[in-house]
C-alpha cells in the first residue's frame, strides 16, 4: 500500500519503457502520485508494445490547469473535477461495450452506485451530474476522524463527534494536538457538517457559522496545525492525537504506525464518521478514469480502461493504494481473512472496518461550482488571517 504522494512530475522513467524496441504508440496518463501499482503499467506496455507517459499532479486544481494546456489521453480526477471536465467538453462519453471487464451496473459496489445515481437526479435547486457516463470509478470513501486510541475513546469520539476537533484536552490531562487539512473546501465542509450544515448548497449566513466555527477552534486549541501530505508522515509516528482525513490516509496510518518492538500497531489509531445532525454527515470522494475527447489513442485508451478493470489489476491497485476499491468482489476479497498485506505485519483484515465503506442518503458529493469554491477559498484566507 502506497500513500498519495503530492507533487507534479511528468515519470520520463526508463523503467516505464518496454522492454522491446519497436514499441511505436504512446499513452498520456494524468494520474496522482504513487497512486497505482507501476508493475502493472509495465505490464500493459509488455502486452500491448506501447509506452505509458505517466504524470502525476498534487491536486485536482493542479491538474486541472494542466490539462487545460498539456495532451492527455487518460487522466483520473476527483468527482468534481470530472463534472467540470464535461462541462468544458474536454472528456468524451466512455462507451462501456469496449470494456467487456466492466458491468457497470452490476459491478459497483451498491451503496456507491446508490450515490451515483441520486447525483444525476435534480436536488437542491442543483442540476443532476452523471457521472459514469464520463467516468469509471478506480477508488472511492468518505471524510471521517483518524484518532489516537490511546488518547481518546471510542465512546467519547461517539460523544463529541467532528466538535472532538475542538477540545482542548484529553482524558488524561494532556493537551489535544489537531492537524487539519490546509484546503478551503475541506476544513469549512467539516465546520459546515459540525453544525448540521450542507456542504453542496452553503448560504452566506451558514459561511459565517462555519469561519467563526474555525475560528473559535483557532483560538482554544494551543496545538493545532495546517497541513497537507506532511500529514501522511506525522500521523504514523504519532505527532497528532485527532485529525480529519479520507479513508485511504487513514488506512495507510494504521497500517504503518509501529509499536516500541517495531512491530505494526493499527489498533493505536481508529477511524469514525460522525453521526448527522443535518442535511449532510460526509463527503463522498471518487476517483475515476477519463478520456480525452480529443485523444488520438482512442483503440489504446480503451484497451488500458479494460486492463484496469481485470480482477487481479484491481485487487494489486487496491492493495497497492490503500484506497477502497469500487468494485464489490474487490471489495470484499481485500477485507477477507485471507487478504495479504505486502508491506510488514497486518493485513487489510485487520482495518476491514475502516475499509469497508457504507455510503448512506446523508453523504453527498462535492459539485462543480466556481461561485462556492471562490467564496469558500475567501473565508479560508479570513480564517487564517486570525492564526
Amino acid at each position: 500500500m502506497k500513500k498519495r504522494n503530492l507533487l507534479f512530475l511528468a515519470l520520463p522513467i526508463l523503467s516505464l519503457l518496454p522492454t522491446t524496441s519497436c514499441a511505436t504508440y504512446s499513452l498520456v496518463v494524468f494520474n496522482w502520485g504513487e497512486y497505482i501499482d507501476m508493475d502493472r503499467v509495465r505490464q500493459f506496455e509488455d502486452e500491448h508494445n506501447c509506452r505509458i507517459n505517466y504524470i502525476t499532479a498534487d491536486s485536482n486544481e493542479n491538474l486541472l490547469s494542466k490539462l487545460d494546456t498539456t495532451y492527455f489521453d487518460i487522466c483520473f480526477p476527483s468527482e468534481y473535477a470530472i463534472e467540470e471536465l464535461a462541462k468544458k467538453d474536454m472528456i468524451r462519453p466512455i462507451d462501456y461495450s469496449r470494456i467487456p471487464n466492466l458491468n457497470i451496473e452490476e459491478d459497483l459496489v451498491p451503496s456507491l452506485k446508490s450515490a451515483l445515481d441520486n447525483l444525476k437526479q435534480d436536488t437542491l435547486g442543483k442540476e443532476g451530474f452523471d457521472l459514469l457516463k464520463y467516468a469509471i470509478p478506480y477508488t472511492w470513501g468518505l471524510i471521517g476522524l483518524l484518532y489516537d486510541t490511546t488518547k481518546i475513546s471510542p465512546e467519547e469520539i461517539e460523544a463529541d463527534g467532528w466538535e472532538a476537533l475542538r477540545k482542548t484536552k484529553n482524558a488524561d490531562g494532556t493537551d489535544r494536538k489537531v492537524v487539519m487539512y490546509d484546503t478551503a473546501r475541506d476544513v469549512l465542509s467539516v465546520a459546515l457538517v459540525a453544525q448540521g450544515k450542507d456542504f453542496v448548497e452553503v448560504s452566506d449566513e451558514d459561511l459565517e457559522l462555519g469561519v467563526n466555527w474555525l475560528k473559535g477552534q483557532t483560538k482554544t486549541i494551543n496545538t493545532l496545525a495546517y497541513k497537507t501530505e506532511e500529514i501522511l508522515d506525522d500521523m504514523p509516528n504519532k505527532k497528532y492525537d485527532i485529525c480529519f482525513t479520507y479513508i485511504g490516509d487513514a488506512i495507510y496510518s494504521m497500517t504503518s504506525v509501529l509499536d516500541d518492538e517495531g512491530e505494526n500497531d493499527y489498533e493505536h489509531y481508529a477511524f469514525y464518521i460522525p453521526e448527522s445532525i443535518g442535511p449532510t454527515r460526509s463527503d463522498i470522494y471518487v476517483d475515476a478514469m477519463c478520456m480525452a475527447k480529443n485523444s488520438k489513442n482512442e483503440e489504446l485508451a480503451y484497451e488500458f480502461l479494460n486492463f484496469m478493470n481485470e480482477h487481479d489489476v484491481l485487487y494489486d491497485n487496491s492493495i497497492y493504494t490503500g484506497y477502497t476499491s469500487p468494485i464489490q468482489t474487490i471489495y470484499d476479497e481485500i477485507t477477507s481473512e485471507y487478504s495479504e498485506y505486502e508491506e510488514g505485519p497486518g493485513s487489510f483484515y485487520d482495518v476491514a472496518d475502516t475499509y469497508r465503506i457504507v455510503a448512506t442518503d446523508k453523504d453527498r458529493f462535492y459539485r462543480y461550482d466556481t461561485e462556492l469554491k471562490t467564496k469558500l477559498e475567501e473565508a479560508w484566507i479570513d480564517v487564517k488571517f486570525d492564526l
